[in-house]
């Protein structure tokens, strides 16, 4: 059996969603990925892949009311989507910013309900309804926040350096690529050429990098997430280690409840930094502050963790 686009879209937005969901509730920088997830994938579901669109529309009446929700479900997830990767670098999500969304909604969804005959339940809404003005509008204005979404977010993390970046640059173009050539088929409908060959030919060009783009921009998410997991393990581990030499030299080590693992690692490597200063390190000390405090500068990038390397490379020559 076959997957559609579609199909694989819904099945990376729900490993995403699932494997994001232990870090939404423990860390709120993690909750823009995951609600974009889940929007993202209660708008693949409106299409059909997982109960028919017939069953699916005919719950809200059997006049494809079901695309003006997943429209405005994939919407509110491009949003949250753009605003997660913005805030990947540690930037913080500006909550006021939210008025734009019910701005885009009714942006669309005004056209929506001015539609002289919506029909009943098609997969083909778009394809079937393209001749009149009210649908061009829709869709065309559906289209125009998705791009303006995707310029944005390409705007935003223009530079940034982890690769994970890549897939979701190539993907946010896949999807502003996608939703432009959408908006040339609808303009060429509502012109009156027809569904000759050529103009389906245009309209074709939709789906698979739309779709795809989405599971790419998913795929840069989840590596991120997976680093992130990584570090968050390899800090752990690396506390766990420095409050040991910590007691070996008859310290006190106290953890602190909630404690993220990098706060830990800095405070316990900071300690040992201070013994540094005044005592000779074992070795295996001098290793151990070493690859702390190298993850730790790599990761935070602060002024107190940079001075703190170069007083452990100072203690670390044998």
């Amino acid at each position: 059996m076959t997957l559609s686009i579609e199909a694989v879209a819904f099945l990376a937005l729900l490993l995403l969603t699932l494997i994001r969901l232990p870090s939404a509730i423990r860390e709120p920088s993690s909750r823009l990925t995951w609600i974009a997830t889940i929007t993202g994938l209660a708008a693949v579901f409106m299409v059909g892949v997982v109960i028919p669109l017939p069953i699916v529309d005919g719950w809200l009446g059997g006049t494809n009311v079901a695309n003006l929700i997943q429209n405005i479900l994939a919407t509110t997830a491009f949003w949250f989507v753009m605003q997660a990767a913005l805030t990947l670098d540690g930037s913080r999500f500006k909550p006021r910013s939210l008025w734009e969304l019910p701005a885009m909604y009714l942006s669309f969804t005004i056209p929506f309900l001015l539609i002289a005959e919506r029909g009943s339940t098609t997969d083909e809404f778009i394809k079937e309804t393209a001749e009149q003005f009210g649908l061009w509008a829709y869709a065309s204005l559906y289209m125009g926040c998705v791009v303006l979404i995707m310029i944005r977010m390409l705007r935003g993390i223009r530079g940034r350096g982890p690769r994970p970046y890549i897939l979701i640059r190539i993907g946010a173009w896949s999807i502003l690529l996608a939703s432009a050539i959408e908006i040339v088929y609808l303009t060429l409908r509502v012109a009156g050429l027809g569904r000759t060959p050529s103009v389906e030919a245009v309209g074709a060009l939709f789906t698979v990098p739309f779709y795809g783009g989405v599971v790419l921009v998913c795929a840069g998410i989840i590596v991120f997430a997976v680093a992130r997991a990584g570090r968050r393990s390899m800090n752990a581990t690396l506390g766990r280690l420095l409050a040991k030499a910590s007691v070996d030299r008859g310290m006190i080590v106290e953890p602190i409840p909630d404690e993220d693992p990098v706060h830990e690692t800095y405070r316990l490597a900071v300690r040992l930094t201070d013994v540094a200063n005044s005592q000779e390190l074992t070795k295996r000390e001098r290793v151990l502050l070493r690859a702390a405090t190298e993850m730790l500068d790599r990761q935070m990038r602060a002024p107190a963790v940079v001075r703190m390397s170069s007083a452990a490379g100072a203690v670390s020559a044998p």
